[in-house]
């Protein structure tokens, strides 16, 4: 059975995401729906300078029904993004749009890439 992690539809983007391989720079264990990776752009990466942005994925299945969270999850998978911090939605949407590529990490450890595939627009004031 499925549920909904975050208690309501107010989900800000949707996003395709790679999880990576198993291995000492990523995780030792697949994730579960629920996961709470920091969330980080390729500048940020790149430069070092991450931030802890909580942006949080849902993943949901081909029917868009959010993925049980005692299933494994690998490879790649659908989401629904959801931008947990009321004053952080104006910041991260000045930076996202349809194509903006993002990691999903933790610390410094890069766990899965993304791309984002949908704008939620009547949420983006929320």
């Amino acid at each position: 059975m499925s549920y909904k992690l975050y208690g309501s539809n107010k989900h800000h983007f949707e996003a395709e995401i790679t999880i990576l391989p198993l291995g000492p720079n990523t995780r030792n264990t697949h994730p579960y729906n629920g996961i709470r990776w920091a969330f980080s752009y390729p500048d940020e990466w790149d430069s070092g300078n991450l931030t802890v942005s909580d942006v949080w994925p849902e993943f949901i299945d081909e029917n868009r029904t959010s993925i049980p969270c005692d299933i494994p999850l690998s490879g790649i998978l659908n989401a629904r993004m959801y931008i947990i911090s009321t004053e952080m939605v104006p910041i991260h949407m000045k930076r996202i749009q349809v194509g903006t590529k993002f990691y999903c990490n933790e610390g410094t450890r890069k766990c899965a890439t993304g791309i984002v595939t949908k704008l939620e627009d009547n949420k983006l004031s929320e």
